[in-house]
């Protein structure tokens, strides 16, 4: 699939895009209907940027310049036009200039690869990555029900792939997961994300703290009547 570097079909949404990571999309506007089509008949890519003002329907939304460009792997088209779309990130790109010549939006972008850092480091930084990725994951099984909970959990060993899906998957505000994806090398997003998610082990801590406290008071309050 190529990734036109003019004139690239651009898709706002209220969500933050990184490479390698899956997008499922249901598409039912008529402008993105016509720019999928376009994206299915080209053989090209379309690209994902978060909005930062405006919503994903209706007028035309504001978004950051720096998104990720996306693949459509896999679409099952409805009878009325609509359209269940599986689609992957392949890679950043920045935007140079947009272009309201087509329902949608579209753009002039250049892509955007990672840098990876200093080899011996970035080496130290992907095992503690990993390893604090897999205990944030488990903090978080840990209050889910039961049928809700994932199986065995695992993490990729390429440093760069683990740094996208522990971007994806931290349950951060979108504004934070955007300056992931900006950060110039794979060997800064690894020590950023380690800071990221200790502070949200301490917080999913706490609240694991609370949750047992209530449900010993609940307990005190059953036992003595």
């Amino acid at each position: 699939m190529e990734i036109p570097e003019r004139d690239l079909p651009l898709f706002p949404l209220n969500t933050v895009l990184f490479p390698r990571m899956p997008l499922p999309l249901h598409i039912f506007e008529p402008r993105y209907q016509e720019m999928m089509t376009r994206c299915l008949r080209e053989r090209i890519g379309f690209g994902v940027l978060l909005i930062t003002s405006g919503a994903e329907v209706a007028a035309q939304a504001e978004t950051v310049t720096v998104g990720t460009v996306a693949r459509i792997v896999n679409v099952e088209e409805l009878e009325d036009g609509r359209m269940n779309m599986l689609t992957m990130g392949m890679v950043r790109f920045r935007l140079l200039k947009t272009y309201n010549h087509h329902p949608y939006l579209s753009g002039d972008i250049e892509t955007w690869h990672d840098e990876m850092g200093d080899v011996a480091a970035l080496t130290r930084l992907t095992k503690l990555a990993h390893k604090a990725y897999i205990n944030y994951v488990t903090d978080l099984a840990e209050l889910m029900d039961d049928e809700d909970r994932p199986g065995q959990i695992v993490a990729p060993l390429d440093p760069q792939i683990l740094s996208y899906t522990i971007a994806a998957n931290l349950q951060v505000p979108n504004e934070e997961k955007q300056q992931l994806l900006e950060i110039e090398s794979v060997q800064e997003r690894l020590a950023r994300e380690i800071e990221m998610v200790e502070a949200e082990r301490a917080f999913l801590g706490r609240v694991k703290t609370m949750r047992e406290t209530f449900a010993r008071r609940d307990f005190d309050k059953f036992s003595n009547n």
